[in-house]
């Protein structure tokens, strides 16, 4: 135990920010929170010796994942994470998979097929209570979580942003509202899914400051939860 205190320590890796972890043909792979992604030699009981299982599921050999990481269950036992990972629970144990999901509080309804333009009547309600902040001076967007019917393509979408929201992202308004994140920055970093994906779901306050490859700056973004299923972001760059 001690030696993997030490070498949790040495690598920064603080337990209440694993997400998940799963083996690869020769190492275990720990994912956490912020993204980050640390490969080592250690074995899977080793880990789950070092963490609170009760927060914690065992999937199958090799795959631990963190219960409120857990974004959906599908009836075939795919688990989706909040940073769009999937693994397929054990198929013979479906009735648990379920048992699971009830346990979690994981409602099915929050499941969106990302084709569909806006769904809810209480989201077009939103989306026009935000036009009055067309013309701040700040930036501002609302995003919505959706993945598909099977747990599948984790993504967020664009449903508002205002004028100065093309300043910070260097795109128009009109290729942004109702686009998918990756398909409007081809080259966006995860990072930022895991972050909204919990205000969007938990209703939590976060506060992110990273820099941005997809506009070659550096945010700071806060972020809060509208409406169950979005998050609401305030946008501004350093030096401004």
């Amino acid at each position: 135990m001690k030696h993997i205190e030490r070498y949790f320590k040495r690598r920064g890796i603080e337990v209440e920010h694993i997400l998940y972890s799963y083996r690869t043909e020769r190492n275990l792979v720990i994912c956490m929170d912020s993204g980050d992604e640390i490969s080592c030699s250690m074995l899977t009981r080793e880990l789950i010796e070092h963490i609170p299982m009760d927060e914690f599921v065992l999937l199958r050999k090799g795959v631990v994942i963190r219960k409120s990481g857990i974004l959906a269950i599908s009836d075939d036992g795919i688990y989706t994470m909040i940073d769009g990972k999937t693994f397929q629970g054990q198929k013979r144990h479906l009735i648990e998979h379920k048992k699971l999901r009830t346990m979690l509080n994981l409602d099915n309804s929050r499941v969106h097929i990302k084709d569909i333009p806006v769904h809810p009547s209480i989201s077009l309600t939103l989306l026009e209570k935000c036009s009055v902040l067309d013309d701040m001076p700040v930036a501002y967007c609302v995003i919505e979580l959706v993945f598909d019917e099977n747990g599948h393509g984790i993504d967020f979408i664009f449903r508002y942003c205002n004028k100065q929201m093309e300043m910070i992202e260097g795109v128009p308004v009109e290729d942004m509202v109702d686009h998918s994140f990756y398909e409007v920055f081809k080259n966006g970093d995860k990072k930022w899914l895991v972050a909204y994906a919990d205000v969007a779901l938990n209703g939590v306050q976060r506060t992110l400051h990273d820099y941005s490859p997809e506009v070659d700056k550096t945010l700071t973004i806060h972020c809060y939860q509208p409406e169950p299923g979005y998050c609401a972001c305030v946008l501004t760059e350093d030096g401004m």
